[in-house]
């Protein structure tokens, strides 16, 4: 329960503090956040001084400094970030030393986002650079088991615990190559990105000192890592190393400047390397950025209005101007291209892996579901829109459904200060499982950083004073959906605890013209990075299906799913946007209902993304010809969510058994991108495996 908040009093005049945050008690508080408290002031009390003072563990005050704005809201700064521990904050009436409020606050220490769990695969890559970016690839791609080195730290024995390497762009030159040249010789797995020297020597190619920016992909599907992607050429962002390559190289993927002009040039070989029968897999581009710019859009255009439709927005990011072409290709809207490109190092990955020993990995959905709607609502002060949309959920609701495993639908709804819905009401709701916050206004405006934060500190502790019983607010999308540079927004999302971020929007509609897709070419929620590589702790989601947009027609709704569900394999989460100003979001539950496709919050899709991400295989050991044993740790998150799979192939063997304990654990083989895979649902347990 959080701490009463106290109360100055004279003559009838007070000063109080009626809303704070991080409220008494939070867990996990980011080092870098700054504390708010919104004042109660009387005209007696309306001219005095106030101040936030922090007290840490040790009996230090924190060096920061207060600022009271013109609305009443106090917020501290500190100098420097705060370190992982308890604080004591208090709120004192400067001149009179009077403490109204007090409470404790607990900051986390940051996680590393460049670590995996431990495993098989290591990755070469220093933090805070786009090589690291890597690691939330294979995170999306279900494979957490892999272990995160510098350059530096790059031995011969580190080399020889582990059955693939990955070698970022930035990576693969250094002093550390030498090393893993005789690893590959003697027969070790490496996928590289853009080599140069002796590494490319090694891979049968020989760089021209040529490149091609922004060029497009080709993937030959009649090749095994290529078998069940997409055919059609994909967009690459960033440049792409041009080679010649010798004729022990296999093709994979070839480059082209153009959709029409092929360069000849490889994207992707991959090469027998030695003896002892290595492999080399080449990407001639750097696939981190790539990735990364196709999901966040272009740097260049950050800040820039191009829709010509104040205020700037995220859409803008992907548009051309000034002759320049779009940076989104839209006749490739329809492909997520993002996460093609990451399947295709999967499929090299689980190849490459498969001559050591068989790689585990979790599935993108719960329970083998292929596609799933994150149903969330901007609600602009309807009379009854959200409780509305609530209740017909509760009435599609299957009898006897579980909500933790997405079988009930649910949703999200960002209320703007003038929607009418009471705290008991939204209590209510949240009991049931659906999840409520502000939807931030800047007014339509574009922002500064400080316009930005104060909006949120506005309109966060008014929030938090209305409805204090809720949980704190987990993700958002800012009205408007105003997006004024490249990071700035999903950073002061992060400050308030918002770790969901579904700002980038399939619009304006003459703009998408009906061409149901991937604006960021994902259906995956991922981690914002910077320019640099450096991840932010708060996942982008896109929202593909946009009322405004479709005006009504379920064309995009049953393309999505359909593309999903069927052979193209474009697996993952739709995010979609209703106001109540029409029926979207009853055309978007009938389809989900007649499809059978979970309806789910932001918050539920935060909690399973997270506990994925922090679950993991561990202990895989080859116990005999063929044997396997391994552990799964499931995080509780995710807990009777997440679905395990196995290639039915390891080398030239096939999965005969799949045991728990001694106990036969069921499974169904699929196929999944040309690669077929046992499923089965994981637990807290060992497994045994047996192929033959």
């Amino acid at each position: 329960m959080a701490a009463p908040a106290a109360v100055v009093a004279m003559g009838g005049m007070r000063a109080e503090v009626v809303a704070r945050y991080p409220g008494h008690a939070t867990q996990g508080v980011p080092g870098s956040a700054e504390i708010h408290v919104q004042l109660g002031l009387g005209w007696l009390h309306a001219h005095k001084d106030y101040d936030i003072e922090v007290t840490g563990s040790d009996g230090q005050i924190v060096e920061g400094h207060s600022d009271l704005d013109e609305n009443g809201v106090l917020s501290f700064t500190p100098e420097h970030p705060l370190h992982a521990g308890q604080f004591a904050v208090e709120v004192h009436q400067s001149s009179e030393r009077n403490i109204l409020d007090s409470w404790t606050i607990t900051v986390e220490p940051a996680p590393s986002l460049s670590d995996g769990s431990g495993g098989s695969i290591l990755l070469v890559a220093r933090e805070g650079t786009r090589d690291a970016y890597v690691a939330e690839i294979l995170r999306a791609e279900g494979f957490t088991g892999f272990v995160t080195v510098t350059p530096e730290q790059v031995s011969s024995d580190l080399l020889a615990g582990h059955a693939v390497v990955i070698l970022g762009a930035m990576s693969s030159t250094g002093q550390h190559l030498p090393d893993v040249e005789s690893w590959v010789l003697a027969g070790g797995e490496l996928i590289t990105m853009k080599p140069e020297g002796r590494l490319a020597e090694l891979a049968g190619l020989e760089p021209n000192a040529e490149t091609l920016e922004d060029a497009y992909l080709e993937i030959d599907t009649t090749q095994t890592p290529g078998d069940g992607l997409t055919a059609e050429r994909m967009q690459i962002h960033g440049d792409a190393l041009l080679y010649t390559r010798g004729p022990e190289s296999q093709i994979v993927a070839t480059l082209w400047s153009g959709q029409e002009r092929s360069s000849r040039d490889p994207a992707l070989t991959l090469t027998e390397v030695g003896a002892a029968g290595g492999h080399i897999a080449v990407f001639s581009y750097d696939l981190a950025t790539s990735v990364m710019y196709t999901r966040q859009g272009n740097p260049a255009a950050a800040g820039k209005e191009r829709d010509g439709s104040a205020p700037i927005r995220p859409n803008d990011l992907f548009m051309g101007s000034d002759g320049e072409p779009d940076y989104l290709d839209l006749s490739n809207i329809g492909i997520p291209q993002a996460d093609e490109q990451m399947r295709l190092l999967s499929n090299v990955l689980v190849e490459l892996h498969g001559d050591t020993s068989p790689l585990p990995r979790f599935w993108y959905l719960p329970n083998g579901e292929k596609a799933a709607l994150v149903m969330t609502a901007d609600d602009h002060g309807t009379e009854g829109g959200t409780r509305q949309s609530f209740d017909r959920m509760l009435s599609l609701a299957k009898p006897g459904c579980d909500v933790e495993r997405w079988e009930c639908p649910r949703a999200t709804s960002w209320m703007s200060l003038s929607t009418p819905v009471t705290a008991a009401e939204a209590k209510h709701y949240t009991d049931l499982g659906f999840d409520l916050g502000v939807h931030v206004s800047t007014g339509c405006a574009d922002w500064t950083e400080e316009s930005l934060g104060a909006a949120f500190a506005t309109s966060m502790l008014e929030f938090r004073r209305r409805y204090p019983a809720l949980p704190g607010q987990t993700g958002h999308r800012l009205h408007c959906i105003a997006y004024s540079d490249w990071l700035g927004l999903p950073i002061e999302e992060q400050q308030w605890g918002m770790r969901l971020d579904m700002n980038y929007y399939n619009w304006p509609p003459d703009w998408i013209q009906d061409r149901p897709g991937y604006m960021t070419g994902s259906a995956m929620p991922m981690r914002f990075s910077d320019e640099n590589g450096r991840m932010l702790d708060v996942f982008q989601q896109e929202t593909h299906l946009v009322n405004e947009t479709w005006k009504g027609s379920t064309l995009a709704i049953e393309e999505l799913i359909n593309a999903a569900e069927d052979e193209r394999g474009y697996y993952g989460v739709f995010g979609t946007h209703y106001d109540f100003s029409d029926d979207f979001d009853q055309k978007l539950m009938n389809v989900a209902i007649r499809r059978d496709v979970p309806m789910i919050s932001a918050q539920q899709l935060l909690d399973f993304t997270e506990g994925r991400h922090a679950s993991s295989f561990m202990n895989v050991k080859q116990t005999g010809v063929g044997d396997v044993t391994f552990d799964v740790d499931v995080d509780p998150r995710a807990d009777d969510l997440l679905t395990g799979m196995l290639p039915v192939h390891s080398g030239d063997r096939v999965l005969t058994s799949l045991t728990a304990h001694g106990e036969p654990v069921d499974y169904d083989v699929k196929r999944i991108k040309g690669i077929r895979y046992a499923f089965f649902e994981v637990d807290d347990l060992r497994y045994e495996v047996g192929y033959r």
